[in-house]
């Protein structure tokens, strides 16, 4: 970045700066150690602004990085609020696209999020909504640094995975504490611990219509010996690491091969 062109200022009221040319004459990370968040990483500029006819000026900005995950969303679901501006930030898979107010959209187009959903409530203030969403951004917290407070395994569990479970963090020191080293009144839940506490309040799910009609409670008994068979070939794998019977240690054959066992079960 040193020494690259940015274009002219940024237009103030009527004023406008054509004919100027703005150069970076330093770019660097820094770090900064604190007592509450820990290391905060910043990116600091050092521009310098000339019209090429005696008019110039210098500026120095720090400005915050967001870690995102895999590059293409939030770190995890997190709640905040500016004003009279509430905002609720939920993290989406890879595909569904930008879910939220214009202004959010601008802004994570930006930083480089592309699948989020986000609910404004209360005062849709541009103002606000952006500090908001930039003040939650800040404040949250990496996978790592989750599994260092607790000293536990922080797991993933994602319905595009089929729920397979995967550790993506483990602490540091390798001080993983034991069931019984867990006061019975800590907070474990998830969303809960990256909420401080706080419980989403969702719409209430009534059944679809067609659960009361006869034809779907024929369907139910037709399929009652298979409902559970998706559930069970996930639990195999995850115990198992592989689609097996019971059986396998005496019969060998008896392993997934193409969509079906080899032997008879």
């Amino acid at each position: 970045m040193g020494g690259r062109n940015v274009g002219p200022p940024d237009t103030i009221g009527e004023d406008t700066f054509e004919g100027f040319d703005t150069r970076v004459l330093e770019f660097k990370f820094v770090t900064c150690m604190t007592a509450v968040f820990g290391r905060r990483r910043r990116v600091s500029i050092f521009v310098v602004t000339g019209n090429g006819n005696g008019l110039g000026g210098f500026a120095l900005a720090k400005a915050t990085t967001f870690p995102l995950y895999n590059d293409h969303t939030v770190l995890h679901d997190f709640f905040s609020h500016f004003g009279k501006t509430k905002l609720y930030v939920k993290k989406m898979p890879e595909g569904y696209g930008l879910v939220c107010h214009r202004v959010i959209q601008t802004i994570c187009r930006v930083i480089g999020i592309k699948d989020i959903y986000a609910k404004v409530e209360g005062s849709i203030c541009v103002q606000n909504m952006t500090k908001a969403f930039i003040m939650g951004l800040t404040q949250q917290k990496t996978h790592q640094q989750l599994a260092d407070e607790k000293h536990l395994h922080l797991v993933e569990f994602r319905e595009e995975n089929l729920n397979f479970p995967k550790v993506v963090a483990s602490p540091q020191d390798d001080v993983v504490r034991t069931l019984g080293q867990i006061p019975k009144d800590e907070e474990l839940d998830f969303d809960r611990v990256v909420l401080d506490g706080k419980v989403r309040l969702q719409r209430k799910k009534f059944p679809r219509f067609y659960t009361k009609l006869p034809g779907y409670q024929i369907y139910l008994k037709k399929y009652a010996k298979t409902r559970n068979q998706e559930k069970v070939k996930i639990d195999i794998m995850a115990r198992e690491g592989e689609v097996r019977s019971f059986f396998a240690d005496q019969h060998p054959e008896c392993k997934l091969k193409w969509g079906k066992y080899e032997g008879n079960v």
